[in-house]
């Protein structure tokens, strides 16, 4: 069963669960002319050696993932980190402590950056709540950076949530949301690196209503788009250079507060972000002359992943998470930019 996606240039990676009675991670790649080659995947630990995929990412040379499955006395999420080639992805294994134990929040996303491969989650603030946390790569050892005293480390006054990270020039811009103290509505943020891990800072989003959050990032260069909801409908943010803005002429497309949301494509313009229509999924476009939308035929239930990868819109939906499936469109036939 596919669970993620990640596109470099015209070659598509899909990260699969095969079934069975031994289940076990995969990864496919999928060329322009749709032909599909199987990785070779060396997990090094049990959990791994059964790990569901919850990130990949592919920038035409290196891959970077998470993987995990639930295991122990309380069943939490016992991780895993993977890294590699488009031929060949390992599992590096870890400590117990690198990622779980006393402290430990959970991992959200994985990413290559200028400075080497980064993965994003939570841990135990020495203030309050949980903080953004992120790990890098010492060799084969992932260390985790201390967030206290950053722009990252929850207060008493604003607790930090992070749901997903791109890469931006040198840095990275990781989005989310925060908890003000004593208000009980979230609201929409962003938090960016200049230059590969730090310095920091917290930008909270324009126009972010009473309740929101940023769910979803795409960067492309010096720009970025942002998916996620405002009072519970879709909202759209941009970043030019330094400069965030909502995007304008958004329909009112009702969002759930725990259901996924892809990432928007082509962060420059036209924006196209996939969003659900009851059981249905459509494809709205957003240009200068305001905003259009078509269904898509084929994929219906809830779209979790939407990249673009040689001429083509690649979408991963489904009823749940255990019965995703995945589907191919001609991108030009989608008004998409190729």
């Amino acid at each position: 069963m596919p669970q993620v996606l990640a596109a470099a240039g015209d070659d598509l990676l899909v990260g699969v669960r095969h079934g069975g009675p031994e289940p076990r991670p995969g990864i496919v790649r999928i060329g322009p002319d749709g032909a599909s080659t199987a990785l070779t995947v060396t997990p090094t630990s049990g959990y791994g050696a059964t790990a569901s995929w919850y990130s990949l990412d592919y920038d035409g040379r290196q891959v970077v993932g998470i993987g995990g499955d639930r295991g122990g006395a309380h069943g939490n999420v016992r991780w895993s980190v993977w890294t590699g080639s488009g031929t060949a992805v390992q599992e590096q294994g870890q400590a117990f402590s690198t990622f779980g134990g006393w402290g430990a929040g959970g991992l959200v996303d994985s990413v290559l950056t200028a400075g080497g491969p980064v993965v994003v989650g939570s841990w135990q603030s020495a203030d309050a709540g949980l903080d953004v946390a992120l790990w890098s790569a010492d060799g084969a050892t992932w260390v985790r950076r201390d967030s206290t005293g950053t722009p990252l480390a929850s207060t008493r006054d604003a607790l930090g949530f992070p749901l997903d990270v791109a890469a931006l020039q040198q840095g990275l811009l990781v989005v989310g949301w925060q908890l003000a103290a004593g208000t009980g509505g979230s609201a929409p943020v962003a938090w960016r690196s200049a230059s590969g891990q730090e310095p920091w800072t917290r930008t909270p989003l324009p126009d972010a209503g009473t309740s929101g959050a940023a769910t979803a990032v795409r960067c492309v260069e010096s720009t970025c788009a942002v998916s996620g909801r405002v009072d519970g409908v879709l909202a759209l943010w941009r970043l030019t250079g330094d400069r965030w803005s909502r995007v304008a002429d958004v329909p009112p497309v009702p969002v759930g507060a725990r259901g996924p949301l892809p990432a928007p494509l082509n962060p420059a313009g036209p924006l196209v972000q996939v969003v659900p229509d009851g059981a249905r999924i459509t494809i709205l476009r957003l240009d200068e002359a305001g905003s259009t939308q078509r269904p898509a035929e084929g994929p219906t239930g809830t779209a979790v992943s939407a990249v673009e990868a040689g001429g083509s819109l690649f979408l991963l939906a489904g009823a749940n998470q255990e019965e995703l499936e995945l589907w191919r469109a001609d991108a030009s036939a989608l008004r998409l930019p190729t």
